[in-house]
């Protein structure tokens, strides 16, 4: 395996790509690359030149894009393909080949090949274009795939989490009717019983309600200046009941004018502080929430409390959706409240992630665009 090459600038994306050549023709790996270069497209290149080599370039790295001959050494680059398909299907591959017939083609594609291209035609607007559509198709592939996956777990908290308030009402609802077919009805049991069914369909409204603001979280926005010092006041007043009920005292510094949606960011700040005062088993909850500047054009927000923290190993897995860390036990929800900050951020060009350590609060950071 050969080692590692030169680097191209590119205006197609900021970031490297790193891309993996399978082809066992020096000069014809040295023309794709040339040709990338003169694309103007930003990639760094491992060659390699059989099957088995690529195999050992793939444990050792991980790759953006990998270019794979037709004639291999050992194996043709179908296979080759076939086992980039089977353990990396995220790596868009594109088939290149000195034979030009569709019926290379077709095998290329139906092997898992994005796309084909005839090494007559490596050229730079075609190459340029292959790799460009390929991204693009991979990605979509990629969130279709998330997709499905969240639709599955979807499925599975719907049925696991509304029965169990559904189960509640019917019971309910039969010690009810056994109550007032009695002789002589028990009042008090009876209120008690009505005010659980009014509980659980709370509980089920809720549930609904947030499951509909995740997928809500998928549609398009546009970004205006947001004064996140009323985006503040606004998640405040929507958390003023709770606030006074758990005593909690919120502190806040002076926040920018960011870009964004105030609906969304509004709903961003007041997941975060709800967060802090449900996870948190100190007498008085306390929450600061400051705002730095983060380079150039960003601000680096931070939501500090003092709860219960969370352990090293869960600090990623808790922006997952439907992830819960406690059950639904002790505390109420469906695991989609962080899953819904992460997509708020991420659609306003920002990251989020947390610091924290078991009993000793959390911090969570977030980053917005300064509004132009």
């Amino acid at each position: 395996m050969e080692a590692l090459t030169q680097t191209a600038d590119s205006t197609m994306t900021d970031e490297v790509l790193r891309i993996l050549i399978v082809d066992d023709d020096h000069a014809d790996r040295r023309h794709v690359m040339h040709v990338m270069k003169e694309a103007g497209l930003p990639c760094s290149f491992v060659e390699t030149v059989s099957l088995e080599d690529a195999v050992e370039a793939c444990k050792q790295q991980t790759f953006e894009f990998a270019i794979v001959d037709y004639h291999l050494p050992g194996a043709d680059g179908l296979n080759c393909i076939s086992y980039f398909q089977a353990r990396i299907p995220d790596m868009p591959v594109v088939m290149i080949t000195g034979r030009g017939d569709e019926i290379v083609a077709a095998q290329a594609i139906k092997a898992g090949a994005m796309d084909y291209i005839p090494k007559k035609n490596v050229q730079e607007a075609s190459i340029r274009r292959i790799v460009k559509t390929a991204l693009e198709r991979a990605e979509l592939r990629r969130r279709i795939a998330q997709q499905q996956e969240e639709l599955e777990k979807f499925a599975a908290v719907l049925v696991h989490d509304l029965r169990a308030p559904i189960t509640a009402v019917q019971a309910f609802a039969r010690y009810i009717e056994s109550g007032l077919r009695a002789t002589s009805p028990d009042r008090d049991t009876i209120s008690d019983h009505c005010r659980g069914i009014v509980k659980a369909v709370r509980r089920m409204d809720a549930l609904i309600n947030t499951l509909y603001k995740y997928t809500k979280a998928d549609a398009e926005i546009t970004l205006h200046p947001v004064d996140m010092n009323q985006v503040m006041v606004d998640a405040m007043t929507d958390l003023q009941n709770t606030i006074k009920e758990r005593r909690a005292r919120i502190k806040c510094g002076n926040l920018p004018v960011v870009a964004g949606d105030a609906s969304e960011l509004t709903e961003l700040l007041e997941n975060l502080i709800g967060n802090s005062l449900k996870y948190c088993e100190a007498e008085t909850p306390i929450v600061d929430v400051t705002a730095a500047p983060d380079g150039k054009d960003t601000w680096r927000f931070a939501v500090k409390d003092n709860g219960i923290g969370i352990s090293e190993q869960y600090r990623q897995k808790i922006f997952a959706p439907f992830e819960r860390l406690h059950g639904t036990g002790k505390y109420d929800g469906a695991g989609l409240g962080l899953a819904i900050c992460k997509k708020i951020v991420e659609r306003h060009g920002g990251t989020i992630w947390c610091e924290s350590s078991a009993s000793q609060g959390t911090i969570f950071f977030f980053t917005l665009k300064e509004a132009v």
